[in-house]
């Protein structure tokens, strides 16, 4: 049973938080378009907000176009604290080298069972025109 409900989950292109904890995402998206020509390495933002009902584990995993998880380490918080929580992670242009549709899911890790899915999205990758 999850322990916390997905309010969002986004990309963007730029994060400002203040000292109040409010955060600002700047160039919201859900493709990227890469040059034909390896360039420059871009990060980019993983946003998400949950409520959590009980202390958890949430994470995130990247899924390439042929279904192997990029990397295998996922970027993850554990949660103490109940109530709505928000958190950002960054993610490097880098992990995404093949054209195609990648699989972002964020997910409630368990010690005694298996991990729970909370939300999914697709994120492609195309080749610029240019």
């Amino acid at each position: 049973m999850p322990k916390c409900k997905v309010q969002a989950l986004l990309l963007c292109e730029k994060v400002a938080r203040a000292q109040d904890g409010k955060v600002s995402l700047e160039g919201l998206f859900d493709s990227i378009i890469v040059p034909r020509s390896s360039g420059d390495v871009k990060t980019f933002f993983v946003y998400y907000r949950v409520v959590v009902l009980e202390p958890c584990t949430v994470a995130l995993k990247v899924i390439d176009p042929e279904g192997n998880e990029t990397p295998e380490n996922y970027w993850r918080d554990s949660i103490a604290r109940l109530g709505p929580r928000q958190a950002v992670w960054p993610l490097s242009s880098d992990l995404f080298t093949m054209r195609g549709p990648y699989g972002l899911e964020l997910m409630q890790e368990n010690e005694d069972s298996g991990p729970i899915s909370l939300a999914e999205m697709r994120l492609t990758v195309a080749e610029s025109d240019e």
